[in-house]
This record gives structure tokens, sequence and C-alpha cells, in this order.
């Protein structure tokens, strides 16, 4: 776990004498450990008419607020800018043909609960998927049907102003923004199946980075931009699982996240998120068999499973603390839909909510206060076959 500058100065003031660096290391991880749960959760609240509306909730637990309340949309916490100031919020409403019409609103975290500013996108009624926030705050990239059967697309946010990035019949899919905010990864199926790709984050060059005869999906970059996770059902004995691709120096070699031997039959790997330093990557695992999911935490050099949270129940959507020293994720079972927390080893799991309504979705938003970590040094490009 990394402090940033300040951080370490600040605390080397309250030490007094020099100390040696492992008896400093030593005290920067008792007094992260010992750190109160910082800053809040934005969640999704479902009614029993099953309307959806946006919440936040101390992440230490206590009152729920309403931060939306639209009765007539389903609202969802899309994502929580870089800066944490800002949130993204998808509202959909329903549309003919099964179909939805979407928009995108971008509400205040800072002031008055309920402040939000509607992003103007053309045309109106399309339907919009998987944005992306660039790091720097300034921009956004999602997928949308507006031309097409579905094509990327980047928006500026001080001034609306639209660019498609992709046009192919076969779809576009699933952008995501490199941490230095110059290239977006995702997926298409312009060569017959669901493959990744990278492009600058203009929309210029893209390459195809991955060729398996199984679907490749749902990328995420490190935070220290080197890798790639995604989802992959190219080896059928492990489902549809969670690869590794090295994307630092022109090296393309894949390799499974999980290699412990810890797996015992195929499982349904989804919503993979690296911790903020990228040494750890939370996901859930399903089990299909037993219609049950697992939250798995994974050392992401080692391979090795550092924390597996298997209940009888389906814990998906986890959402990592500013300082990576926690979790929040959704617990769901029967008719209830919980929030629930715990620390990154598997231990001291809380339930912060009462079951009262479906709760879900949770996104961790980081205070100003809030102390976070940098991402780690690069690692070595992962061995394996493509």
């Amino acid at each position: 776990m990394r402090w940033s500058k300040l951080g370490w100065l600040g605390l080397l003031g309250l030490l007094g004498c020099p100390r040696a660096p492992e008896q400093v290391e030593a005290q920067v991880e008792a007094q992260v450990e010992a750190a109160p749960v910082c800053g809040r959760l934005v969640l999704v609240e479902t009614d029993a008419d099953e309307r959806s509306r946006v919440a936040i909730m101390p992440a230490a637990g206590g009152a729920i607020e309403a931060l939306l309340d639209e009765p007539d949309d389903s609202s969802f916490p899309a994502l929580v800018s870089p800066d944490g100031r800002t949130l993204l919020v998808l509202s959909s409403r329903a549309h003919s043909e099964g179909k939805t019409s979407d928009s995108f609103q971008l509400v205040d975290l800072t002031g008055k609960l309920g402040a939000a500013r509607m992003l103007d996108l053309e045309p109106a009624g399309q339907q919009l998927r998987r944005p992306d926030w660039a790091p720097d705050g300034s921009w956004l990239v999602f997928e949308s049907d507006a031309h097409s059967f579905r094509d990327l697309y980047r928006v500026e946010l001080s001034s609306g102003a639209v660019l498609r990035l992709t046009d192919d019949p076969e779809g576009n899919f699933e952008p995501a923004i490199s941490p230095d905010g110059q290239n977006i990864a995702f997926v298409s199926s312009r060569d017959g199946d669901a493959e990744l790709y990278r492009m600058t984050a203009d929309g210029g060059a893209p390459q195809r980075l991955t060729t398996s005869p199984g679907d490749d999906t749902a990328p995420r970059w490190s935070p220290d931009g080197s890798t790639l996770v995604f989802a992959s059902a190219r080896e059928r004995e492990r489902g549809i699982d969670l690869f590794v691709l090295g994307v630092g120096g022109g090296d393309r070699r894949v390799r499974p996240l999980v290699r412990d031997g810890s797996r015992t039959s195929p499982v349904i790997a989804g919503a993979p998120v690296f911790s903020p330093d990228g040494s750890r990557l939370a996901f859930s695992e399903q089990s299909p068999s037993r219609g049950i999911a697992a939250i798995v935490i994974v050392d992401v050099t080692a391979g090795e499973v550092v924390a597996r949270i298997a209940t009888e129940a389906v814990d998906e959507q986890p959402t990592w603390s500013p300082d990576g020293r926690l979790l929040a994720f959704a617990r769901g079972r029967d008719d209830r839909s919980d929030i629930v927390r715990v620390r990154a080893d598997g231990s001291e799991l809380e339930v912060l909510t009462d079951g009262a309504k479906q709760r879900w979705l949770p996104r961790w938003v980081a205070d100003p206060s809030c102390v976070r970590v940098s991402p780690a040094v690069a690692v070595e490009p992962p061995a394996g076959r493509g």
C-alpha cells in the first residue's frame, strides 16, 4: 500500500527522530489499518413497485438519503468522477419494442443533494450503456445505438460536443479508457467473434489485441496501465473466467488471473475491479450449478486468492475504498438485497443495510479527507498464450 508524498511527510513529522525504512513502513501500515472508514456509498434503492432511485449513505454505516428522487424513472449510479466530486447517473425509461430511452445526468456530490445537470446528447431516445470517465475528468466515452446497432462515442463535458469513435455494423462495446487517457480498450465483433481492441482516444488506429474462439469481453485497465483484465470463455474447463493481458512493451501474452489451483469447477466471473494501487483485484464468482456467487480477492502478480467470501447468497458488484483497505458489495438472498462491507483480507464483514428495500450497485465515493493510495509500480508482462 502506498501513500502520497504529503502523507509520508506528515507522518514523518509526527514520528520525530529518523527511523529505519522498515520501521516507518510498519508505522504507516498500522496507521492506515487503524484509520476510520472514510467516504460514502452511492447505491440503488428499489421499492416494491420495482421503481429504482439513487441514494447515498456513509461508508461507515448510517442513514440513507435519496440523492435523486424521480418516481417515473429508473436511475442507476454509473460512475463516480476521478476526483470524487461528481456522480454520473444513467436514467432509463421504457420505450417502444422493449427498448429504453436513456439519459446521463451529472450529480454534484459536494453540495446540496439532488443538484443535477442533464447531458444533452443527440439524438434523443437512444440507449446508452457502459460509460467510462477520462482520468482528468473532462470527457466520457460510452456506447450507444443512436446511429447503428452499437458504436462508441466521446462527449466533452464542458461543451457537450460529441465525437463518434467507431463505425462498424457488427457492433463495438464496453469501452475502457487507459489511466493516461491516451487509449481506449473496447470489444468488437468486426472480425467474427467478440475480441479486444485498442484505439487512440480520438478513435484512431484500432488494433486487435486478442484472438480466441471464445468471446473476450469486459476489459479493465490496471491502474498503472501495464495490463488489461478481461472475461473470456477461451478455456472451456474454466467456464467464463478472468484473464490478464500484458499491453506494455508490445507484449500480447495472456494468462488466467487465478492460477493457484483453487478452482474445482467452471465459474462465471464478472465485475472485476482493481484495488487503487493495482496489487489486488476483486470480482464476483458465480457457481452456475448452485445459483450463488462469491466475492473473490486475488493478488494480481502471484495469481493467488487472498480471500473468497462465500455464503449461500449472491455476492456481487464489489467496489473498493480509496485507501484499498475495504470493499463494499451487494448481497442478494431470497427477496433481500443489502450492502455489505468487508476488509480486503475477507475479515470483519458487516451488513450496512436493514433489508427494508432492495439495495444494490454500490459505488464508493472518496471524500476530500479520505486517504488515497497510488498505483503500484508496473509489474512484468504476464506470460501465457494469446
